[in-house]
């Protein structure tokens, strides 16, 4: 009996990558989600642990869910429990009935058997585009080690960028602070004047944490800052709000309150900028917060502050021959008339707190 045996050789063992992985999250993807990826495809049907997957590609296994979460924004996968499944939008190509297919004339040209392709791949052409449109990562990723290393020998403008940052710095960057500037160049494209302007701004806050320039790179990226007139506009507002929580903490007594929410700084532009409230009128409002809440809540504060506010009251002056209009004893069967509406502060309970705010 005759057999035919087919060696296959490297072939012999394939598995398939999606299309979209190309198409829409290579460009934004590096060395660490895309092994892990490949890793996850190659072992389809088995179930896999981090720390299989970590011994498999030498990923680091705090770095696994966020690659996974990467290929799901991506739209590769979608979650299903603890499952990942192709993405249900993800197209499969069915298998070709050529039984009905249509003979092209024998007296059609080159010209119109090409035409009808042409129009296919055109199509394909516009649907890849528009789904890269609608594609939007979570947040930025920072590139694996190797990647950062290799752009820093082939990179003149990133060579640049980390030798003025060490300078400004006044220190070694290590890898991964090359890799968090090379993410605000590369990913959120911030030009190289503006990363240095953050840089010094970054440094004038808090001594140049990279977390810090990291966190307020991103942040500009979402907010559109590519050039140094909308960076130094950012940088002013940013310190304009500092000052005027500073004029809020001092009033109220705060000592090492930690960075204010930004929930509490719109609430400190209002009543600095917009109300202009002073100190005093601040300390005062914090005082009787106090006295009927036992603690400092911010929206409780805003809503005496708007009474008086409302009642054209911004003075210690003003607010005693507010108060001194006032009976002090009401007749029966009323209530004193004071110079902020309980009813209105009573919604402000202790029990409902904004969950924006701290404290």
């Amino acid at each position: 009996m005759m057999s035919v045996k087919i060696n296959l050789g490297a072939w012999g063992s394939v598995f398939a990558v999606p299309s979209r992985v190309v198409d829409e999250g290579l460009k934004f993807s590096d060395g660490v989600k895309l092994k892990v990826l490949l890793c996850l495809l190659r072992n389809a049907d088995r179930e896999l642990d981090y720390d299989s997957v970590s011994a498999a590609t030498g990923v680091n296994v705090t770095d696994i869910p966020e690659a996974i979460e990467y290929w799901i924004n991506a739209g590769v996968f979608q979650r299903n429990g603890d499952e990942l499944l192709p993405d249900s939008t993800e197209t499969t190509a069915a298998p070709v009935d050529n039984s009905n297919k249509e003979e092209y004339p024998a007296n059609n040209s080159a010209e119109e058997i090409k035409q009808p392709v042409a129009q296919t791949v055109e199509q394909i052409a516009e649907d890849v585009n528009s789904a890269k449109q609608r594609f939007t990562v979570s947040r930025p990723q920072k590139p694996d080690y190797a990647f950062t290393a290799q752009r820093l020998v082939d990179d003149e403008e990133l060579k640049i960028l980390v030798s003025e940052a060490q300078t400004a710095l006044g220190k070694v960057l290590s890898n991964s602070d090359a890799a968090t500037l090379l993410m605000l160049k590369d990913t959120c494209g911030l030009p190289l004047d503006v990363i240095l302007m953050l840089i010094q701004y970054s440094i004038s806050i808090d001594k140049g944490n990279m977390r810090t320039i990291e966190k307020i790179g991103v942040s500009w990226s979402d907010d559109g800052v590519n050039s140094v007139e909308a960076a130094e506009n950012k940088i002013r507002m940013a310190r304009q709000s500092s000052k005027q929580y500073a004029i809020v903490s001092e009033a109220f007594g705060l000592r090492n309150a930690g960075s204010p929410t930004k929930k509490q700084l719109e609430y400190c532009a209002k009543w600095t900028a917009d109300w202009k409230f002073s100190p005093e009128m601040l300390r005062e409002a914090y005082e009787r917060c106090v006295d009927s809440k036992g603690t400092m809540k911010f929206n409780y504060i805003d809503a005496i502050l708007k009474r008086w506010q409302s009642s054209n009251i911004h003075t210690l002056k003003e607010l005693a021959e507010f108060e001194a209009k006032t009976p002090k004893t009401a007749p029966k069967g009323e209530k004193k008339n004071p110079s902020y509406n309980i009813d209105e502060l009573s919604q402000f309970s202790v029990f409902k707190v904004n969950r924006d705010e701290k404290g």
